[in-house]
């Protein structure tokens, strides 16, 4: 948000030592101690060109500077080698509430135009929704909503994972043991016990593998009942993920999982085989990618096709369908050999596709320290942890509110789930993507601290003062929205600053894949407005002015706390 201050410092230093705007933009920084400035224009690199000492050329020209800054409420000084600027604070503050509470152009716009694909969640049906398929789908969903806050056109993709041997293991399992009625009942929690039977009885029996590589060919090549018991398992996931992505509040605009790229691999084949890529290794078609990694396997011995076969494909549909500039992979470290190698393919073919591909690795979501496996039966299921922590917020709001079970509505209940969704997603998003995290229920549902509570609980108290303001001042505060705010005190300068970080952390947060660069300051923002509002009074009767002008501050602080939860893909509540 200050970089307005910023154009009209590059303005004035570019006109006054001819420089192109481009260049001031270059050499134009923070000054080497904050407390001599907010910009800081070293001369360093002019001394060649001019042929004076750095020290004189700040001295020199400083005045042509402080000539053209006239009026904008910045004041400049030459200090040894450089000339640094200071913003004028009720110019600043003036500034940033505008633009947050008026203009409401506070985020720059460098995706408008372009459009970004993101590829996130991906569950593989027949497996319930864990714990384990949080971080994905937290990670690409918020992700997502930071691209589209700086104008991409956003694709969300969830890749499902309905093709491949998995599911021939799946059919040879409800092959042996499977009963229509307790599918009927339990559902997907059913097919995750054969699933599981299956592994088992696979260790100490090599043939069930076999069985189910045949199965899955079955599948491949059209076998009827194969085909049947698929799709039965997939619509019967679909449904259920869907059901759990409502609770989430997470929308897709493709489910095109890798079976919809079934009739597409041939083309993919047919391209790759065009470039001279193609080769035969012991009955596998393969691209050789050289010694630095392993080659790239697009077809097995027995014809069927692989995980890469379809990654491929689905990246040249989305490129034909999408016209991307960046196609993000949001999909857990272990998988960046396979997305190294598929990006390889893929530069051999069409260089620009490849540079416009990224995988965005994450870490692991860990219980007791070990990795979760489905096929242990080591899992925790989302949808427990989401029940167990609405419970608990259920209870702390009836301790609160004096209330017993009779008594419960269901806006309380929509209350005590929000709050739920609230910690959860922000236990995810806290910290860096790439960090492994160690579940943990105490953690996740602390209602101090680091959490998605405090951060809720910050944003509802605000809605609280906003209750109070225009019960005791008898002032709509949607007048103070309607109306350019007038600065009297600069007492609110640290805050203010504070709030005008927003912008460059979003666009960082967008460049960095990095949704923990905005919870962490969603947390510095909650913590510098508890001090803002204990230091200064808000709700003044004995002096209208000052206290509209503090009000329009606090909104300032709601819009933006409550931009940055829904950035991170909570939605803020009003009361707690």
């Amino acid at each position: 948000m200050l970089e307005n201050f910023r154009q009209i410092i590059i303005d004035a230093t570019s006109t006054a030592l001819n420089l192109e705007k481009n260049e001031a933009d270059k050499i134009l920084t923070s000054p080497p101690k904050p407390d001599m400035g907010d910009f800081a224009f070293p001369c360093f690199s002019l001394a060649k060109t001019l042929k004076k000492a750095p020290a004189m050329i700040a001295k020199e020209y400083e005045p042509a500077v402080s000539k053209k800054l006239e009026s904008t409420g910045i004041k400049s000084e030459a200090a040894g080698p450089y000339i640094n600027f200071r913003l004028e604070k009720k110019a600043v503050i003036k500034h940033v509430i505008d633009s947050v509470l008026h203009e409401k152009n506070y985020i720059p716009s460098p995706g408008k135009g372009k459009t970004v694909t993101i590829d996130f969640s991906s569950p593989n049906i027949a497996k319930p929704f864990t714990m384990g398929h949080l971080r994905s789908t937290t990670i690409g969903n918020s992700l997502s909503n930071i691209f589209k806050s700086i104008g991409y056109n956003v694709v969300r993709i969830n890749h499902l994972g309905d093709w491949g041997t998995q599911f021939g293991k799946l059919i040879c399992a409800y092959r042996k043991w499977g009963d229509d009625k307790l599918l009927e009942e339990q559902e997907i929690a059913y097919l995750m016990e054969l699933y599981v039977r299956f592994n088992d009885e696979a260790k100490t029996n090599s043939s069930f593998d076999d069985e189910a590589r045949a199965a899955f060919k079955e599948l491949e090549d059209g076998g009827e009942e194969a085909a049947s018991l698929w799709k039965k398992f997939r619509e019967i996931s679909l449904s259920e993920f869907k059901r759990i992505y409502k609770i989430l509040g997470i929308e897709f605009d493709s489910y095109a999982g890798e079976s919809f790229y079934n009739d597409k691999i041939q083309d993919t084949v047919s391209t790759i085989d065009k470039k001279g890529l193609l080769i035969k290794s012991e009955g596998a078609l393969v691209v050789d990618l050289g010694e630095s990694m392993p080659p790239c396997m697009i077809a097995k011995s027995d014809g069927a096709t692989t995980y890469a076969a379809r990654d491929l494909s689905a990246l040249f549909y989305r490129k034909k369908e999408y016209d991307f500039v960046k196609m993000l992979y949001v999909v857990g470290a272990p998988q960046a050999l396979h997305f190294k190698q598929v990006f390889t393919v893929v530069e051999k073919i069409d260089k620009e596709t490849a540079d416009a591909c990224t995988h965005i690795p994450f870490g692991l979501v860990l219980k007791d320290g070990e990795l979760m496996s489905t096929r242990k039966g080591n899992v925790i299921f989302l949808e427990d942890v989401i029940e167990e922590a609405r419970l608990l917020s259920l209870k702390k709001i009836m301790e609160d509110e004096g209330l017993n079970e009779s008594s419960v509505t269901d806006e309380i209940n929509e209350r005590a789930s929000r709050i739920a969704i609230s910690s959860i997603v922000f236990f995810d998003l806290r910290n860096g993507r790439i960090k492994d995290i160690d579940f943990n229920w105490d953690e996740i549902l602390n209602p101090i601290g680091e959490t998605g509570v405090y951060l809720q609980y910050a944003h509802a108290r605000i809605h609280g003062i906003m209750r109070k303001f225009e019960e005791r001042m008898r002032i709509k505060v949607s007048d103070l929205k309607d109306s350019p705010i007038s600065v009297s005190e600069d007492e609110s300068y640290l805050i203010i600053t504070e709030l005008a970080q927003f912008p460059t952390k979003v666009l960082y947060a967008a460049e960095n894949f990095e949704p923990s660069v905005i919870s962490r300051y969603l947390l510095d923002l909650a913590s510098a407005f508890s001090t803002y509002y204990k230091a200064n009074r808000v709700i003044n009767e004995d002096n209208a002015e000052i206290s509209k002008e503090r009000m329009s501050i606090v909104l300032a602080v709601k819009e933006i706390l409550g931009e940055g939860l829904r950035l991170l893909g909570i939605t803020p509540m009003e009361k707690m």
